[in-house]
């Protein structure tokens, strides 16, 4: 069973291409007695001797501060969360502050603080225009449409605001992943065993090896 629910959402990009997307909600909650579609992800805290804030201690007094740091480190990955939210529809978008329990415990973390906020009201915030998005989305789709028929990548350059687009192998990726191995529970069980036959012929059968050594 998936650890999220899954909406496929279609939208038409002019009268000749639609667009089908299977988007991610994490929780579904009632609110006032209706139904409130949410999705959940967690901001990490960074060593606060290096970055110099301490999120035990600002997050009561400077909430504000504490996200535009991480809007400013974190960038890309905050813009890639709010337009999932509002890919899927989600109603609320919720932030987790997580720290570690202790510097040097990679394992054990503690939930700070949680945050939410409407998909709309924080795409604005964070200067994250829908209108773009579609826009860049149509500019790509118009690109494939135009080349030959054929396995391709999309490639961001990870320095310059910039992508590529290169043409693979048709086998490219086929193998080049581990499967997952199915859990116990819901594998399926091993066929009966078959019943023992007898090397001896039936009388049927022998009557049938009889003409032929007749014939």
């Amino acid at each position: 069973m998936a650890s999220v629910a899954y909406r496929y959402r279609r939208w038409r990009l002019d009268e000749q291409i639609a667009l089908v997307a299977r988007c991610e909600v994490h929780s579904l909650m009632a609110v006032k007695g209706q139904q409130t579609l949410m999705t959940l992800n967690a901001l990490n805290e960074f060593d606060p001797k290096l970055t110099g804030v301490d999120w035990r201690n600002k997050l009561e007094t400077q909430r504000g501060a504490v996200l535009a740091t991480e809007l400013k480190n974190n960038n890309n990955k905050v813009a890639k969360w709010t337009a999932q939210a509002l890919l899927a529809s989600a109603d609320v978008m919720k932030i987790g502050f997580v720290s570690r329990a202790h510097l040097r415990d990679h394992f054990n973390h503690t939930i700070l603080s949680v945050q939410g906020y409407k998909p709309k009201e924080f795409a604005s915030q964070i200067n994250l225009n829908p209108n773009n998005m579609w826009g860049i989305v149509k500019a790509i789709v118009d690109i494939c449409m135009k080349l030959d028929e054929g396995k391709y990548v999309l490639v961001k350059d990870p320095t310059k605001p910039q992508v590529r687009l290169y043409e693979v192998p048709a086998d490219s990726f086929e193998n080049d992943y581990l499967e997952e191995p199915i859990p116990e529970d819901e594998q399926m069980p091993p066929p009966p065993p078959e019943e023992e036959t007898t090397d001896e012929p039936s009388n049927e059968q022998k009557e049938v090896d009889a003409d032929a050594d007749a014939v």
